[in-house]
C-alpha cells in the first residue's frame, strides 16, 4: 500500500538538478568543434543513458571516429565549465524536500547514471550534500539503468522494501529502471510529457512539478 512508504529515492539529472540542458550544451559545443551541425532535437534519444550506452550511440549517430576516452574528456571539460555558473536545482525541489521529506524521517537516497567523478564536480558547484548522504553512481552500480540493479542495491543498502519505496524519475531510461524495481514510481515531466510517461507504464504517477509531488506525498502522510 502506498501509505506505507518508508523511503524515497531520487534520480539526479532532470529530477533533482536542472542539468539535462547543460549536458546537451556540452555535447553541442563538442560537435561544433568537430564540424558537425546538430540541434537539441538530435540529442533527445540520449536522455538518461549511462555513459556505457551513450558513447557508442553518440559516435555512431554523428560519425565521430575519435577514441571514446578523448570524446568523453572533451565533453566533460565543457560540462564542468558550464556547471560552474549555470547548475541549479529543479524548480520546487528544495521546498518539496524541506517540507515533505526531511520532517518525516523517510530513508532517502540519490541513484544516478552519472559517474562518481562528475558527481564530485557537482558537489563543488552546488550544495547537494545538504540533501543526500547516500548516493549510488554508475561506478558503484553493478549494472546501469535501465537495469533495476542500481535501485536493488539502494534497497539493500538502506534496508528498504521495494513495496515501501517511492522513486522519483524523469527520463525513459530511469523510469524503466524504477518500474522494473517493483517500487512505486513518480514521473516528473521535465524530460518527457505525460503521454510519453504513461506509454512507458500506466502505473507511473505523473507529476508536472514538485508542487504536485508534494500534494501527492501529503495525502500519503495524512493516511499514516
Amino acid at each position: 500500500m502506498l501509505e506505507n512508504i518508508e523511503g524515497v529515492l531520487f534520480d539526479m539529472d532532470g529530477t533533482v538538478l536542472d542539468s539535462e540542458a547543460l549536458f546537451d550544451d556540452a555535447q553541442l559545443l563538442f560537435l561544433k568543434d568537430m564540424g558537425v551541425h546538430a540541434s537539441i532535437q538530435d540529442l533527445k534519444e540520449f536522455k538518461g543513458m549511462s555513459y556505457k550506452h551513450f558513447y557508442p550511440r553518440f559516435t555512431s549517430k554523428f560519425n565521430i571516429t575519435l577514441e571514446v576516452n578523448i570524446i568523453r574528456s572533451k565533453i566533460r571539460t565543457y560540462l564542468h565549465e558550464i556547471m560552474e555558473t549555470r547548475l541549479k536545482f529543479i524548480k520546487g525541489f528544495e521546498h518539496f524536500f524541506n517540507s515533505y521529506i526531511k520532517p518525516y524521517n523517510f530513508k532517502i537516497g540519490l541513484v544516478t547514471n552519472t559517474t562518481r567523478l562528475s558527481y564530485q564536480k557537482i558537489q563543488k558547484c552546488i550544495n547537494i550534500d545538504d540533501y543526500f548522504q547516500y548516493v549510488i553512481t554508475v561506478n558503484e552500480a553493478k549494472e546501469p539503468k535501465p537495469s533495476p540493479m542500481p535501485y536493488f542495491q539502494a534497497f539493500n543498502d538502506l534496508s528498504l522494501s521495494n513495496k515501501k519505496t517511492l522513486i522519483i524519475e524523469d527520463s525513459k531510461t530511469g523510469l524503466i529502471s524504477a518500474i522494473k524495481s517493483g517500487a512505486h514510481v513518480v514521473g516528473l515531466t521535465t524530460s518527457l510529457n505525460k503521454k510519453q510517461i504513461q506509454k512507458i507504464n500506466k502505473k507511473i504517477i505523473v507529476a508536472q512539478s514538485y508542487v504536485e509531488v508534494g500534494n501527492f506525498l501529503k495525502k500519503l502522510i495524512n493516511c499514516k
